[in-house]
């Protein structure tokens, strides 16, 4: 077993409460990934959650989204809702069961076997890790409640998509991964700006990957994090925070933003109005900077339902084009790359 694989299968372990916890009402997690796949045009959105007690029927939910993106073709896939005691978690490691769905952390890297509701849609990929972990462990508070995190930034992803009869062989694929957990409530005062790009460019012979993160109030005024992160191959070689950042949203998206589950739409008939025509973000320190733009081509919108007062959130999945400049370590740097970003409100 590779030594990187070794240590996320303890770093990413579950961090359920224990039965009786007073935090159970509130507890949420997640594992995320994305999976772009340059050859064939497709993007893989994939997110494992858990919420709420897990021991006792109705008072917790597991929940599994599964989305491809295919340029040309447009938006597969949906939502899965069960309730929390279906989950079957291993405490101590990486390795979930969701009705025919599993995600495990396995020798060389996550294991994913996954289908959607009708099996329309389902991957069958292994995602091997190629940058160490960042870990932000320190309870950040987001409302009233608080927010951990692990992200991996890059991953190698090989396997099969399958969508509708058709099968996209994938192999050595651009990945991302993200796994957070904490407690807090959907529709507190909080929201957020995240995007990815693993790969994205080459810097001294070795891959740059790059994630960025604003987390902020619902008015968007105030700004508890702020950052990006940057990897070169295997190792973080630079984090930007705070006020070496600075970012600005431009537009509304003009495409058309499907909404799941679509009952929904019932409760919300407005149009999207939440994701950005193009995000433009900047990073300083020292002689180590960055200019990037973000524009997405296709967007998705998860919609929540609000534990605080009545309505939705608004959790808006992106895929579009990342194009940025910049020096890291006196070294220049320059791409275009396809990206993943999240807005949420």
């Amino acid at each position: 077993m590779r030594p990187l694989v070794e240590a996320l299968q303890v770093a990413d372990r579950p961090h359920i409460p224990g039965r009786g916890d007073p935090r159970l009402p509130d507890y949420k997690e997640w594992w995320h990934f994305n999976v772009i796949e340059d050859a064939s045009g497709a993007d893989v959105i994939v997110n494992l959650s858990l919420g709420g007690d897990l021991f006792t029927p109705d008072k917790g939910q597991a929940n599994l989204i599964l989305l491809v993106h295919e340029r040309g073709r447009g938006w597969s896939g949906g939502l899965k809702l069960f309730d929390g005691v279906a989950a079957c978690v291993d405490p101590r490691r990486v390795d979930i069961a969701l009705g025919s769905s599993a995600l495990r952390c396995a020798d060389r890297g996550y294991a994913l076997a996954l289908a959607d509701t009708g099996g329309t849609v389902a991957v069958d990929l292994l995602l091997e890790p190629l940058a160490e972990p960042f870990m932000v462990w320190k309870d950040t508070p987001i409302g009233e409640g608080h927010v951990n995190w692990l992200i991996v930034p890059n991953l190698a992803a090989s396997g099969e998509i399958r969508v509708g009869g058709r099968r996209i062989a994938v192999s050595g694929a651009r990945a991302y991964h993200d796994h957070n957990w904490g407690r807090w409530r959907w529709g507190d005062n909080f929201g957020w700006d995240w995007g990815f790009c693993a790969a994205a460019a080459d810097i001294g012979g070795e891959p740059l990957s790059l994630v960025y993160d604003k987390t902020v109030d619902r008015a968007r005024s105030g700004v508890m994090e702020h950052s990006l992160a940057l990897w070169r191959g295997p190792r973080l070689a630079k984090l930007f925070s705070r006020r070496m950042v600075t970012a600005g949203r431009s537009d509304r998206f003009a495409g058309e933003v499907r909404r799941i589950p679509g009952v929904s739409a019932l409760i919300d008939q407005s149009r999207v109005t939440s994701v950005p025509q193009q995000l433009r973000f900047a990073a300083r320190d020292g002689v180590d900077w960055i200019d990037a733009r973000y524009e997405p081509d296709a967007a998705i919108q998860i919609a929540i339902p609000r534990e605080t007062g009545f309505g939705l959130v608004e959790l808006n999945e992106t895929m579009g084009w990342l194009t940025a400049a910049g020096s890291l370590g006196g070294e220049p740097l320059t791409f275009r790359r396809r990206a993943c970003f999240e807005f949420v409100r």
